[in-house]
C-alpha cells in the first residue's frame, strides 16, 4: 500500500501487486512480495523473497529464489519497470529479502545465496557456501 502526505492528512495513493502473483499452496509458500521496500523519490522496490519463478519469471522452478519489482510513478500513478532477478538464481537464496534504493542505484540482499565466491566478482555459480548470502548492486534506471 502506497500513502501520500498532503498537510497533515496521509491518503492512500496505490494498492500495488506484482505482475506475476504467485499461488499459495501446501507445496509451495507465498512469494512474500512486500517482505522488503524502498522508495526513493519516485521509484519503488519491493522484494518478494519466496518468489518461485525462474529467472524470465514464466516456470515455477526454483522455490524461494526470490524477486524484487521495481515500480515507477508518474503523477499519482505506479506502473511496474522492472521484474529482478538474481544473476545466478538459486532455489531458497532469498533474493530480495532486502532491498535499498538511492538515486539510480538498487542494492538486493540475497541472505540464503550459496556461492563460496569471496570479495567483488567471485565465482558465483559455485555454490559450496550454503546459505552464505550475497549482495547485487544495479544501477541506472531511466
Amino acid at each position: 500500500y502506497v500513502f501520500a502526505r498532503s498537510g497533515s492528512t496521509w491518503t492512500q495513493q496505490a494498492y500495488v501487486k506484482a505482475s506475476n502473483t504467485g499461488r499459495d499452496d501446501w507445496a509451495r509458500s507465498s512469494d512474500s512480495f512486500g517482505d522488503s521496500v524502498a522508495l526513493d523519490g519516485d521509484t519503488l522496490a519491493v522484494g518478494a523473497s519466496g518468489d518461485d519463478s525462474d529467472a524470465t519469471g514464466t516456470s515455477y522452478d526454483a522455490p524461494f529464489s526470490g524477486a524484487v519489482y521495481v515500480f515507477v510513478r508518474s503523477g499519482s500513478t505506479w506502473t511496474q519497470q522492472a521484474y529482478v532477478k538474481a544473476s545466478n538464481p538459486g532455489v531458497e537464496d532469498s533474493f530480495g529479502d532486502s532491498v535499498a534504493l538511492d538515486g539510480d542505484t538498487l542494492v538486493v540482499g540475497a541472505q540464503g545465496e550459496d556461492s563460496n565466491a569471496t570479495g567483488v566478482y567471485g565465482d558465483q555459480f559455485n555454490n559450496d557456501a550454503p546459505f552464505s548470502g550475497a549482495v547485487y548492486v544495479y544501477s541506472v534506471f531511466p
